[in-house]
């Protein structure tokens, strides 16, 4: 990966629907050649997928939690993570280190929403305890992870 390719990961994912024109101009190349990077970046698995960010206020999910979860093992696992992928209000799920086990981000509409959630995850099979964190405000998104162009630039 050089630093024209590390450019054009910084500007798809500021806007992934950047045409591959707009795209040439920033990086003076060819429309065929940007195309061809894209394509190599995503056969490469450097370009997992493109999609959306969405604004969850305007879907009326107003409140985001960090749920933390301590588990016993085994098999249980399996049923949490089961919940947490069919759960489209689980928008993302992590084994941790530390004194708990698991952390859910959750979106919710409202409080009661968010109780009847933390509700469902104590029933699975194997939940021990949890630990539930409202986020107050959010202040920094990156829903990507972008490349350092210091070892491109020769820094």
């Amino acid at each position: 990966m050089d630093i024209t390719d590390k450019k054009i990961l910084e500007i798809l994912s500021r806007d992934a629907n950047t045409t591959a024109t707009e795209i040439s101009n920033m990086v003076n190349l060819s429309v065929p050649a940007v195309n061809k990077r894209i394509l190599r970046m995503q056969k490469e698995g450097i370009i997992d997928y493109f999609t959306i960010v969405t604004n969850p206020k305007k879907l009326d999910k107003t409140i985001t939690a960090f749920v933390f979860i301590v588990m016993q093992y085994g098999d249980s696992i399996k049923s949490l993570i089961k919940y947490a992928n069919n759960d489209p209000d689980v928008l993302e799920c992590y084994s941790v280190t530390g004194e708990y086990d698991h952390m859910l981000k959750i979106c919710a509409k409202d409080i009661e929403s968010l109780e009847e959630k933390i509700l469902c995850i104590k029933k699975i099979k194997g939940v021990m305890q949890s630990h539930t964190m409202i986020s107050l405000m959010e202040h920094k998104f990156s829903p990507t992870i972008l490349p350092s162009m210091e070892k491109a630039e020769g820094k």
